[in-house]
């Protein structure tokens, strides 16, 4: 497939990236992680108003917003990270 973007780099077209969504974190005592049981709600450190952290390799790639798209959840890129 040709890059017309950056067409130098056509040889890398075939190149398997990791991407993780990291929508938010927390930390919970053992005995709390031990008491969950189905249907409870792990709450994170985020609001759903803020962007989520997209990580390529591990490192910081971009921020998006979640979204659902064809009945699957999404990232719309908002920014890419420098």
């Amino acid at each position: 497939m040709q890059n017309p973007i950056h067409p130098q780099i056509d040889f890398l077209s075939d190149v398997h990236l990791k991407i993780d969504i990291e929508v938010g974190r927390v930390h919970k005592l053992l005995i709390e992680i031990l008491s969950l049981k189905e249907g409870d709600i792990i709450e994170l450190d985020k609001s759903t108003e803020e962007y989520i952290t997209v990580h390529l390799n591990r490192k910081p790639f971009a921020i998006g917003e979640l979204v659902i798209a064809n009945e699957k959840y999404g990232v719309r890129v908002v920014d890419l990270a420098r």
